[in-house]
């Protein structure tokens, strides 16, 4: 009788910790995207075309550096982000981040930056594996199969907007 009761405490604690991982993760890539949807992000960038080094830059906006960092649930240092452009809103799409017939991350996911114009339609998304603690009933919530997050989940978020028309000066910032 205790065992199928610890397993359903095992259970209901791996998801309530998984709804608020993910609430925590979602919230810090919507605060990250509000500089992308007023133009702070590109005007603080103008220049600079190398994508690392704008998704890294991104990232730091998520999760804040040294004393400024932001508290979450996840490692900050382990989450990837896709920036993408379309033309349409029926068109955007949000970028795949693990590879299902692998188990592993996409080999193209976290490599990927669209600067966005005023106007644009932007589709920021966001991932980072998390570990299972319980998986005693089998919840189905492992994505990584195989590698070094073999057994972990997967905590996604994602943005689609129209950034504003903010004011560009001086250069263009894409």
């Amino acid at each position: 009788m205790a065992l199928p009761f610890l397993a359903l405490v095992g259970a209901v604690f791996q998801i309530a910790f998984q709804i608020w991982a993910t609430q925590n993760f979602d919230r810090a890539l919507q605060n990250a995207v509000r500089t992308i949807f007023t133009g702070q992000f590109q005007l603080a960038n103008a220049g600079q075309t190398d994508a690392a080094t704008l998704l890294a830059s991104l990232k730091t906006t998520m999760c804040g550096t040294g004393a400024g960092t932001i508290p979450t649930v996840f490692n900050c240092q382990n989450v990837k982000i896709d920036v993408a452009t379309t033309s349409t809103l029926a068109g955007a799409s949000a970028a795949t981040p693990v590879n299902a017939a692998t188990g592993t991350w996409n080999t193209s996911f976290g490599s990927n930056y669209a600067c966005a114009k005023p106007g644009t339609i932007v589709v920021v998304t966001a991932a980072v594996q998390f570990p299972t603690l319980f998986n005693l009933m089998g919840l189905g919530t492992k994505k990584f199969t195989t590698g070094s997050g073999a057994g972990s989940s997967l905590l996604t978020a994602t943005a689609v907007f129209r950034t504003e028309p903010y004011q560009i000066t001086g250069s263009s910032p894409c």
